[in-house]
């Protein structure tokens, strides 16, 4: 799979260019960019490669996070590439992480091809996954302790969604509760438990 291009930008238009690496032409299709490149331009480029049985696409970032943000986005039941580029190319995506965060239907239905049920269902199965993806990209922890929480906190997910909580609620309670280092997994069901208990 190729994961990074750098090179000449070659041809561009309407969002579709043409890298020169080497003297060889990578067609990509453009995302995420504030201020397209030029023709031209040497840039450096993170790409994500599509396969399918009738097709081979590259999409092309500018940043890794943003490459990395596009590929949770296509884990979205209905969510494929085509409708992952026009959320990353309508929305900054701090804007779009936001809204996501706060349940805020109506910043995401700002977006073309948007309607309710789609909004409602990137806030029910992205609130979990960009709540990560925000944090490990702050850099405040280090990969190990991170990957401890991680797996704490699908455990304490798993146990509530088993009781019948929904996805939502259960983030939200994560995100207000600050838990104490080095408590276990059972304290911190009982203690989600508690604050769904005086939310509902």
């Amino acid at each position: 799979m190729i994961g990074f291009l750098e090179g000449e930008l070659i041809y561009l238009e309407a969002g579709q260019a043409i890298i020169d690496v080497n003297g060889v032409g990578y067609e990509t299709e453009l995302a995420g960019f504030d201020d397209l490149p030029t023709v031209g331009d040497d840039i450096e480029l993170y790409i994500y490669t599509y396969v399918r049985e009738d097709a081979l696409k590259l999409f092309a970032f500018p940043s890794r996070k943003d490459k990395e943000l596009f590929e949770i986005l296509i884990t979205v039941n209905g969510i494929g590439p085509k409708a992952g580029l026009n959320i990353i190319n309508t929305m900054p995506a701090d804007r779009f992480i936001s809204a996501i965060m706060q349940e805020n239907e109506l910043v995401l239905k700002k977006i073309s091809g948007i309607g309710p049920k789609t909004a409602q269902r990137l806030i029910l199965e992205l609130q979990g996954k960009l709540e990560d993806f925000v944090y490990l990209k702050s850099g405040q922890k280090s990969s190990t302790t991170s990957k401890i929480e991680n797996e704490d906190r699908q455990d304490v997910v798993d146990a509530l969604t088993a009781l019948g909580y929904k996805i939502s609620e259960i983030n939200k309670a994560l995100r207000k509760i600050s838990f104490e280092d080095g408590i276990a997994v059972s304290e911190k069901i009982r203690q989600v438990l508690s604050y769904l208990g005086k939310e509902r």
